[in-house]
């Protein structure tokens, strides 16, 4: 069996949006961050959001030989072994 995240949908990222439309403490002005379990949180710059291609691959854990699913951009899927069809995506990037 192999173990894989559920990734958001745009569908499912449109109602998070109309959400905190109506939070009142969210204004036009609040700053979107990432956290990634660090100290800090990840600033997501304003360019960040882009529409690309990726494709599923999958990675043997060595010591308890699980698979476990991941994707890579299309451009990265050979090196990362990747197999499948390629889907459209949203990607954050963030490469600062």
């Amino acid at each position: 069996m192999d173990n894989r995240v559920e990734v958001m949908t745009f569908s499912q990222l449109k109602k998070l949006v109309e959400e905190l439309e109506s939070n009142k403490t969210v204004t036009d002005d609040t700053k979107v961050f990432i956290d990634t379990g660090w100290d800090s949180v990840q600033e997501v710059e304003p360019n960040a959001l882009h529409v690309e291609e990726v494709v599923e691959f999958k990675v043997q854990d060595e010591l308890t030989k699980e698979f476990y699913v991941g994707y890579s951009l299309l451009e990265k899927a050979e090196r990362m072994n990747a197999e499948g069809t390629a889907e459209t995506a949203i990607i954050i990037r963030n490469l600062y």
